[in-house]
């Protein structure tokens, strides 16, 4: 019963993925797809431990393997993206389900100019997505290349496609760090 390849049982509606980066060079993601799943492949999934378990190893297994597969540097160092975490959850009274992973990568960021450049498979984009990026406050973005459309608020990168539009490809961000830390419980940089 559950040997149907899960492409053919689910259909990916939408993504979205937040970074949040820390002066001290880690960077932490969050990425959501969600499926449409109306025979309620996730929902047997979720009720099965031992399905569950397979499920979510299958799962971090293929992140790994497509993230193995891009391209990233952190000032011109190359870094590799780790699966963490992964999870299913239902979406509501619906046929909706979203599958979030937790990726971490690191490299060391200097004072100054600093530089994330990425390459990745160009595609035409199956469904909307949104990326956050977000930034030490303070830090101020000074360059993006990229296909995607984008915002800059300040220190938070806003990018996002539909479905349709081409993605992928190379990208690049550039932004100087604050010198000082914000410190939210005196509203004060130390």
């Amino acid at each position: 019963m559950f040997e149907i390849e899960l492409s053919e049982m689910v259909e990916p509606i939408h993504a979205d993925s937040f970074f949040s980066v820390a002066i001290s060079g880690e960077i932490h993601e969050k990425l959501s797809f969600e499926y449409l799943d109306p025979d309620g492949y996730y929902k047997r999934v979720l009720r099965d431990e031992e399905l569950f378990g397979k499920e979510i190893e299958k799962l971090a297994d293929n992140m790994q393997y497509y993230l193995d597969k891009e391209r990233v540097e952190i000032n011109t160092e190359r870094v590799r993206s780790n699966v963490v975490y992964v999870d299913i959850f239902p979406k509501g009274v619906s046929d909706v389900v979203a599958v979030t992973y937790m990726i971490d990568f690191a490299g060391r960021f200097k004072e100054g100019e600093n530089k994330i450049v990425t390459w990745l498979e160009e595609e035409i984009a199956p469904y909307d997505f949104e990326i956050i990026w977000r930034f030490p406050a303070g830090t101020k973005i000074t360059d993006i290349d990229t296909m995607l459309e984008f915002e800059i608020y300040n220190d938070l990168v806003v990018l996002w496609a539909l479905e349709g539009e081409e993605v992928g490809g190379y990208e690049r961000m550039e932004f100087a760090l604050p010198e000082k830390v914000l410190d939210t419980r005196t509203k004060r940089r130390l």
